[in-house]
């Protein structure tokens, strides 16, 4: 079974700081990343979601992104990406 992690309302600013330290402590497993709670994120918020899906494939472990909210959804619908992210799961 998967580890499991619930981002912040916010993936802005300072609270970008621990949420990269909490991915990072995870690292090694396989991980259900819940984006529910998600409100607000900006281009650095994006980017280090999308450093997270890569770093987990280079691993060879999984990094799904489970219970998108609305907000990143349309954040990634209007970035292109959706597709490009490997794991969402709705």
């Amino acid at each position: 079974m998967p580890a499991e992690y619930l981002l912040p309302a916010r993936l802005e600013g300072i609270s970008l700081a621990p949420v990269k330290t909490a991915l990072l402590s995870l690292r090694g497993a396989d991980l259900d990343v819940s984006g529910a709670a998600v409100e607000r994120l900006n281009g650095m918020g994006v980017q280090l979601l999308m450093s997270a899906f890569q770093t987990w494939r280079d691993d060879g472990r999984n990094l799904r992104l489970v219970d998108p909210s609305p907000c990143l959804l349309d954040v990634f619908t209007r970035l292109g990406i959706e597709a490009s992210l490997e794991g969402i799961a709705a």
